[in-house]
């Protein structure tokens, strides 16, 4: 039964660590849980970001790449155009030789100049066609080569913003952690040291109550013994007495068959086997019990002793709880009946004691 009532506290001990212990990792997990999200989160920002800045770098390769495209068709257009002009000019039978021809100089030193001077014209305007594309090229390049840059920068500043996200959301998730895991410790030491205040109360009760269960023990195995001894000394022929009991002598005046004051025949106690002298004034119908104490009549009060004193015993730890309280004709004073002791017990004083709203042990001894 004691270590029922031990084990009962240590396992409403356990049984709470366990619930505050579910509970601050539940908290612990949503904070794990808060942090993941966030961190996916800012990737998945970087990232569109990053998709959108890629999309923006292909739309502008592709607006360059077909401006390359157009200056190639206009450095090819020129070349034909001055292919085309050089070509007209040389033809002897052009509009441009007319008047050589009108004047006799097809075949002469000026026709041959100013055919050198097409060429040279010629050349040079497919000389600046191309350099006219190289320099288109270098420009494009150029552009191309601007704007992937700006794209890595704006990706590096992108990786930048994400980097500090992560450390603000580390630190918010390292700080929640640490609280979380301080106030769990803390909850559960209180509990620990409420349960063990508990523990020790109910241990030091325990003790207490062995304690006492041990004096009752050995109140009881002392006065065994002296009743022993009480009824070798009176050979088992006297009544007996107790605490508060009337004890008015031997018993061998009265003689077990005799008739009492009131007619009924007299018995010994079963339980002593003695006769009460006060049975000559008048008996009970067990024959063995006086109506009366010296003399004077003896009727109920209306209670019994387990109505005012709960776990009533006699001197010899009888249980006196169904007994009757009885009280005198003439007065006010109590007396119960213990038959272990064949005799009268005077309750007056804690009887009227209760009446009036007192409580208190009713245990009497020798």
């Amino acid at each position: 039964m004691y270590d029922e009532r031990l084990a009962k506290i240590e396992q409403e001990r356990q049984n709470a660590l366990n619930k505050s212990n579910e509970v601050y990792n539940n908290l612990l997990q949503e904070n794990q849980n808060n942090y993941n999200e966030k961190t996916n989160l800012i990737n998945q920002y970087e990232q569109t970001q990053n998709d959108i800045l890629d999309k923006q770098l292909k739309y502008n390769e592709d607006l360059i790449e077909k401006q390359r495209e157009s200056a190639i068709k206009n450095k090819e257009t020129e070349e034909r155009k001055a292919r085309n002009d050089y070509m007209n000019y040389i033809n002897p039978y052009g509009y441009q030789n007319e008047n050589l021809i009108q004047n006799g100089l097809l075949n002469s030193g000026v026709y041959t100049k100013e055919n050198l001077g097409a060429f040279t014209t010629y050349q040079n305007r497919l000389s600046s066609a191309n350099k006219v594309l190289q320099d288109a090229f270098v420009a494009y390049d150029n552009q191309i080569n601007e704007a992937r840059l700006n794209n890595d920068v704006q990706k590096a500043q992108n990786a930048l913003a994400k980097l500090q996200q992560q450390i603000s959301f580390a630190d918010s998730f390292y700080s929640n952690k640490s609280n979380i895991t301080l106030n769990q410790l803390q909850y559960n030491q209180g509990l620990d040291s409420d349960y063990f205040d508990r523990y020790q109360t109910e241990y030091n009760n325990i003790q207490n109550e062995k304690a006492a269960a041990q004096s009752q023990a050995n109140w009881e195995k002392e006065y065994n013994l002296s009743l022993s001894k009480l009824y070798s000394n009176i050979g088992g022929s006297g009544s007996g007495s107790g605490n508060g009991s009337s004890g008015r002598g031997s018993s061998n005046s009265i003689s077990e068959g005799e008739q009492s004051a009131n007619g009924v025949t007299i018995t010994k106690n079963p339980y002593t086997g003695t006769i009460h002298p006060d049975a000559a004034y008048g008996v009970f119908s067990n024959g063995y019990q006086p109506n009366n104490v010296d003399g004077i009549e003896l009727i109920p009060s209306g209670y019994k002793v387990g109505d005012i004193y709960a776990g009533a015993r006699g001197s010899t730890g009888i249980d006196l709880t169904k007994q009757k309280i009885w009280k005198t004709i003439d007065g006010d004073n109590y007396y119960i009946w213990d038959g272990s002791i064949n005799d009268y017990i005077d309750a007056s004083g804690t009887v009227n004691y209760a009446k009036r709203g007192g409580n208190g042990p009713f245990v009497w001894g020798v």
